[in-house]
């Protein structure tokens, strides 16, 4: 149980750090489009979108992880995001996709 409930607090500590992530990419874009602006080249708008498209997919792939936990703390008889106090408003994925104005 308390392997779990490690797994768990260290995944919300991942999670707290791609929201962040999220945030400061998402100022990013603005300087992105000012670049090709100014460059009247699309290789910074295209970067942006190549690296907001692979923090969805790390976002994606945290709330699954997450559902693989409950299962196995289900398994194991525990609720683990309750016995921690970590239960998250939204899912990774969801946060990402708002922060970025995707979603």
């Amino acid at each position: 149980m308390s392997d779990l409930r490690k797994e768990q607090l260290a995944l919300l500590r991942f999670e707290k750090q791609i929201a962040g992530l999220a945030a400061t990419l998402a100022a990013g874009a603005v300087v992105a489009r000012g670049v090709d602006g100014k460059l009247h080249a699309s290789q910074g708008t295209q970067a942006y979108a190549d690296i907001q498209a692979a923090l969805v997919n790390l976002a994606e792939v945290t709330s699954n992880a997450h559902d693989v936990l409950n299962a196995k703390a289900v398994e194991a008889g525990i609720t683990v995001m309750q016995a921690t106090g970590g239960i998250p408003k939204r899912k990774p994925s969801e946060a990402v996709l708002s922060i970025l104005g995707i979603g």
